[in-house]
């Protein structure tokens, strides 16, 4: 089955049968870890959508905004930001679609290796370390965007405190003329300019979060991969104490329980007794006739 483009990768079907194998074979970090990757995925998604939302917000404000020959050249700049961040964050998405898409084969790569060839397979999880370089790369383009966001937001702030600047100056100068002193103007609370600079704040609070959710799972990837790591020193730490514990038996008792791996069912197990009694009868046979007196 394809995965749709607003396909949860937590709910994918992949992505579940690879967390329930890892957590039956005693790898919960990795499970842990991937799924917190996938989770992290998923609100970088949502919070895309979200931006593009904002930036239709800020596109109908703009065109509603009033033909002043003031503020022509500020809604020409702002359009010309919109229409940018419109075109990176569609590109950002595809990216985004693109480790998905590669997040869900590698699961279905690994689950099908471990049905094949045993729990061994699963170590194939720290291969998601792959992913990073294009989670990196999403992460450069959102750090790109919250900077052009950043640039759109100090240009409304500089038109707005030259437009309060000129007013306050023409006020001063009617204040003037009416022999009256000059006064000082506090900003408006409610001015235009922060109404239009609003729809980029909350962009900016989004790309910050989406951000965030990059850092986690690049460090997400990173953390599977110390994850198998440490699963492969304990397993190797336990087989060496294995060893110890078997060499420390008596090669002889040893010797007597061991049976062929390879050995099963019926006939194996009536050979096993036959040998058995052949041995007793043996030992028997050459156990010395006790003897009546004592001497």
């Amino acid at each position: 089955m394809e995965m749709t483009e607003n396909m949860q990768l937590t709910k994918e079907q992949n992505i579940m049968e690879l967390l329930e194998l890892l957590c039956k074979n005693n790898m919960k970090e990795a499970a842990n870890s991937i799924f917190e990757m996938a989770a992290y995925v998923d609100v970088m998604e949502k919070k895309m959508d979200a931006v593009l939302e904002e930036l239709g917000t800020v596109k109908d404000q703009l065109h509603k905004m009033e033909e002043r020959e003031a503020e022509k050249g500020l809604k020409q700049t702002l359009k010309k930001a919109v229409s940018k961040l419109e075109q990176d964050c569609k590109a950002m998405k595809e990216k985004l679609f693109e480790v998905k898409a590669e997040i869900k084969a590698k699961a279905g790569e690994i689950v099908t290796a471990a049905k094949q060839k045993g729990k061994a397979a699963l170590n194939k999880v720290a291969e998601f370390l792959g992913i990073k370089k294009k989670l990196e790369n999403i992460r450069q383009n959102v750090q790109e965007s919250i900077a052009d966001v950043d640039k759109s937001i100090g240009k409304i702030d500089a038109f707005g405190r030259g437009m309060r600047e000129a007013g306050q100056k023409i006020a001063n100068t009617f204040r003037t003329f009416a022999d009256k002193p000059e006064k000082e103007y506090g900003e408006k609370k409610f001015s235009k300019t922060e109404l239009i600079k609003k729809p980029f704040q909350a962009k900016r609070k989004l790309l910050s979060g989406i951000l965030n959710c990059a850092d986690a799972a690049i460090e997400k990837t990173e953390q599977l991969a110390a994850d198998v790591k440490q699963y492969q020193t304990d397993k190797a730490e336990r087989e060496k104490e294995n060893i110890g514990n078997m060499e420390a038996v008596n090669p002889a008792e040893l010797a007597r329980v061991a049976e062929p791996e390879f050995q099963y069912g019926a006939e194996a197990f009536e050979a096993h007794q036959k040998e058995t009694e052949k041995a007793t009868t043996k030992a028997t046979k050459n156990v010395p006739a006790k003897s009546g007196k004592s001497r």
